[in-house]
């Protein structure tokens, strides 16, 4: 009994610091990654990664490791300061990589991970990877399931709504923005404009190639519906609105366009 209880106490140490990848909707620690561009028809520029989480969080204990398609880990950024408060006690800060700084095609990705918890968020693109060192050591990943191609979105964005990941329209880097957010490049409605934006004005203005109506739906970054109106001036009242980020959505001749709205 004293030899299988040596045992015991010699493997469940093991046991205890087994790690688990929290995959798509999971966080570590309450942050998550929210947006990501890594690709693009061209000379690879803008790349970054966004986490999201409480406001006030401090960031000091996180790292993101960037893995190749072989599972090996090539950089490693420690993040820094904490999270600020775009509204409902929810923020965003984002790293920024240098061209080429994020690898493009298959089975690449990143790992976000903190000390003090065996959680890690280990997610890629184009495919999986199974890390062979680093934070993620010996985790597979999860694919998000979308990836940067012809025509080349913006960025890859979470829905917080769905649990799952989308092309944006828009790549917003360090601006928070929660619910149904996530469009694609198809059916857009032609020449959309949104300004000003950012804004501290009680209105914005919002243009497109068509004279017919729009309808236009605002919600805030809790999912909520603040705003629906059809609007025939290209003018939008948003007086009622409180500063912060929303998404703002417009229909208009059976296409969409989303677009995150900042109101200083």
């Amino acid at each position: 009994m004293k030899k299988l209880y040596t045992l015991f106490l010699l493997i469940c140490p093991f046991i205890l610091i087994a790690q688990t990848n929290v995959g798509l909707t999971g966080t570590v620690d309450g942050v998550y990654i929210n947006e990501f561009h890594y690709d693009n028809a061209g000379s690879d520029t803008g790349e970054f990664i966004e986490v999201a989480g409480p406001a006030g969080t401090d960031l000091s204990v996180y790292t993101i490791t960037l893995y190749n398609q072989s599972g090996i880990d090539y950089d490693t950024v420690t993040l820094t300061g904490t999270i600020d408060d775009e509204g409902s006690g929810v923020g965003s800060i984002h790293i920024s990589f240098p061209s080429n700084g994020i690898q493009n095609g298959g089975n690449d990705g990143f790992a976000l991970s903190s000390s003090g918890t065996t959680d890690i968020q280990f997610l890629s693109y184009e495919g999986t990877t199974t890390a062979s060192g680093g934070a993620a050591n010996g985790l597979t990943s999860v694919d998000v399931g979308v990836e940067q191609s012809a025509p080349y979105s913006p960025s890859i964005e979470y829905d917080e709504t769905t649990m799952g990941w989308g092309l944006s329209d828009t790549a917003t880097p360090g601006d928070f923005a929660q619910g149904a957010i996530l469009s694609t490049k198809e059916n857009q409605i032609d020449g959309f404009d949104l300004y000003p934006n950012p804004t501290s004005e009680a209105f914005v203005n919002i243009s497109s190639d068509s004279r017919a109506p729009m309808k236009v739906s605002v919600y805030d970054i809790l999912g909520k519906q603040v705003i629906e109106r059809s609007i025939t001036n290209n003018r939008l009242n948003i007086s009622n609105l409180n500063t912060g980020v929303y998404i703002l959505r417009a229909q208009q001749d059976n296409a969409f366009t989303t677009r995150k709205l900042v109101i200083n």
